[in-house]
Order: structure tokens, then sequence, then C-alpha cells
């Protein structure tokens, strides 16, 4: 996987070209406060698309980043760049993917761990006086980072309410898979089966629950679903 930097916008990110002639590519694109080199869902699709001759395209969100707005401008730059035809959203990724799919037709979108609007969610966690203070940092426990917590300015949660989707008909799709552990604490299983039953109106969707599964997904078993669907997405 050949590094290279956004000089721009300091995106770290990786392309790769299809090798076989008008092959699809793919697009992984990484939740919050996740890293696509490290990512054992993001290296699992780099594997899957390099040995099908298929392109690959992922990056690491901005550590400037002010709100998932931020984070979706700087997608759609890549995406507009490289013309990617499947997107995989991890988490984040996948509310970031529907934005993407807003404004240019994707053929189809695999969502592993979804979660749209969880800025929302967190805010709800915090104290009327907390969430109306931009200058307040929350530091939410988590497993998933060293500290034990993430640093999330309340700042970021009321930006990204920019990011927002309101209207769910004019999302260019054609097919779009979701995955998702029944266990999934940090997004639960029930905002899945929400969407799911929202998109089925306008699109072609459906909804895979793996038991058991937790939001990582990234197990071999679990990985092994998520090449299932994704053949499924592309055929």
């Amino acid at each position: 996987m050949h590094i290279k930097t956004c000089t721009k916008r300091g995106l770290t990110y990786t392309f790769q070209s299809p090798i076989k002639p008008h092959a699809y590519t793919l697009c992984f694109i990484p939740g919050f406060r996740s890293d696509f080199i490290t990512s054992k869902k993001s290296q699992a699709i780099y594997d899957y698309a390099t040995k099908q001759g298929l392109g690959f395209l992922s990056w690491n969100h901005a550590p400037q980043g002010r709100s998932v707005y931020d984070y979706y401008q700087d997608s759609l730059l890549l995406v507009q760049k490289y013309k990617p035809h499947y997107l995989i959203g991890a988490s984040m990724g996948l509310w970031i993917s529907l934005l993407i799919a807003k404004q240019i037709p994707i053929k189809g979108i695999l969502g592993i761990g979804g979660s749209i609007h969880f800025t929302e969610r967190l805010l709800s966690e915090l104290t009327p006086q907390q969430r109306t203070n931009p200058d307040y940092v929350w530091k939410r426990p988590t497993v998933y980072d060293p500290k034990g917590y993430y640093e999330i300015p309340v700042s970021f949660l009321l930006e990204s309410r920019k990011a927002i989707i309101h209207n769910f008909n004019d999302i260019q799709c054609h097919k779009l898979i979701l995955v998702h552990g029944t266990f999934d604490q940090e997004a639960p299983i029930t905002e899945a089966r929400e969407l799911s039953n929202k998109l089925s109106k306008s699109m072609d969707i459906s909804l895979y629950e793996i038991d058991q599964g937790d939001h990582r997904l990234s197990s071999p078993k679990e990985l092994n679903i998520v090449y299932e669907k994704l053949e499924e997405l592309m055929t």
C-alpha cells in the first residue's frame, strides 16, 4: 500500500489504479478517529481489491477537521479526483458515503457498523450546560483509545450539524448493504434498522445483522461476511 499526502489539507491517503481494464475501484472511508493504515477492515478491502485486480482508495480524516462536514468536504475532493465506483463506509464512513452520494452517482455503498448523525447522540449524553458550551472538551470514555477516552470538543459536535441529512430521496446509489453487529455499543443496531426502513422507500437496501457482533466487526469470521456482502453489492 503506497501512502501519499495531500499537501492542501494534510490528508494521508492511498490510491491504487485497477489492474484490469475497465475494472471497478473500491473506496474505504474510515470512521471517527480511525486510521486506514492500521485498520483490519481497510486492509481486508485492500487485499480483496488487489487480488481481484480492482482499484483501491482510502484516506485518514484530517486531524484539523473541525466537524463531520469538514471530513465530508475532504472526502468529496478525493472521490471527485479518483472516481471510485463503490464506497465502503465504516462507522462514520457510512454517513460520509451517503453525503457523497447526494452529490455524485455511486454504484453501491457497503456500510460496516455504520453510524449517521452520531454527533447528535453524543450531544444528548451531555448536560444542557455542556452541550451549549462550544469551548467544552468532553473526555468521553472509549475502549478504542489507549488513553481510555476520546477528547471531543463540543464545537466539533455542534459544527457537524451542517452534515445532517434531512432529505434521503436524492441519494444517488443503486444498491446499499448494511452489515451491523447486534452487540454494537457505539452504534446501536436499532439505528441501522431505522435507517434501513427509511431508505427502503427510495433505494435497493438490505441489512445483514451479525449475531453478537460488536462495533469493530474485524474478526476473521466477520471479515468473511464483509467479503460476501461486498461481492453481493457488485453483482
